[in-house]
């Protein structure tokens, strides 16, 4: 643990940017000596890697575990605002997709950008099932589509009832409004003890939606399967999510069999400016 980080004295300008940007205040420093952290004080440390990042001069090295980016040549730019804008207000949800697999490649390289995604206290809680193949996301389709018909025949007085009989009727017809024919679905898992695990799992299911989106990868949250999959465990039992853990959320993906051809309008952002 003493390893963890080190300071080197020779690079250290004594800036003390290192002290500012730590997020649990656990760097200091004496006099004209180089940054430090107690011995005790570094258990508390997040592993968020801004000491290093932020050090003008390459004085601080981490030693935490885990890996950069699998490209060599990635370095800090950003976009500019309006690519960025352009990029995200072009998002559509795709629920027509065509009768192709995604290159597991292409999804790795996807992931290697997503575990990056913020969560609280950098504790990366987020756990990944993918599920490859049209038999194997039909068999979890095929489950809420029980769950639906079960819970409308139970709850013939529900209008929201009846609606999810409807859909698990259309299913059963061999029009899956479900995971609409989709390859590939992915789930997260998330510690049950972790009061900030659900959020993590959102966040970072959103960042592989837009990250997809680049790749020309269309995508669907599936609300159809995080409820079912919250009453009834057993619907997606089979995938072996740990006990510990429960269902975060579920998207399909797939690539779109139709390019939307322009930006379709929105309610204006409801703000309080205090």
């Amino acid at each position: 643990m003493t390893e963890m980080i080190s300071f080197d004295g020779e690079k250290c300008t004594k800036c003390g940017i290192c002290l500012e940007v730590c997020p649990m205040g656990i760097i200091f420093r004496d006099g004209d000596k180089p940054p430090f952290i107690p011995g005790e004080l570094l258990p508390i440390c997040i592993k968020c890697g801004h000491c290093e990042s932020y050090c003008p001069t390459g004085a601080v090295a981490t030693g935490f575990e885990g890996s950069l980016p699998a490209d060599e040549g990635v370095t800090l730019r950003f976009l500019a605002p309006d690519d960025l804008k352009v990029h995200l207000v072009s998002r559509r949800t795709v629920r027509v997709f065509m009768d192709k697999p995604i290159e597991r490649e292409k999804l790795e390289e996807i992931m290697d950008s997503v575990r990056y995604a913020p969560s609280g206290g950098n504790n990366q809680p987020v756990k990944w099932i993918f599920v490859s193949g049209r038999e194997k996301v039909h068999r979890i389709a095929a489950n809420v589509a029980a769950w639906m018909a079960s819970v409308a025949e139970k709850d013939k007085d529900s209008q929201f009832a009846e609606i999810l009989g409807k859909i698990a009727g259309a299913f059963h017809e061999g029009n899956d409004m479900i995971t609409r024919g989709a390859h590939q679905l992915v789930l997260t898992a998330v510690p049950k003890d972790n009061p900030w695990a659900q959020t993590d799992s959102v966040i970072a299911m959103t960042w592989l939606e837009i990250l997809c989106q680049a790749w020309g990868i269309g995508t669907c949250w599936l609300g159809m399967i995080k409820m079912p999959a919250t009453d009834d465990p057993s619907v997606i039992g089979h995938l072996g999510i740990p006990d510990r853990y429960e269902l975060g959320y579920a998207m399909v993906l797939g690539y779109p069999k139709y390019k939307a051809r322009s930006i379709p309008k929105r309610n204006a952002p409801d703000i309080t400016w205090l």
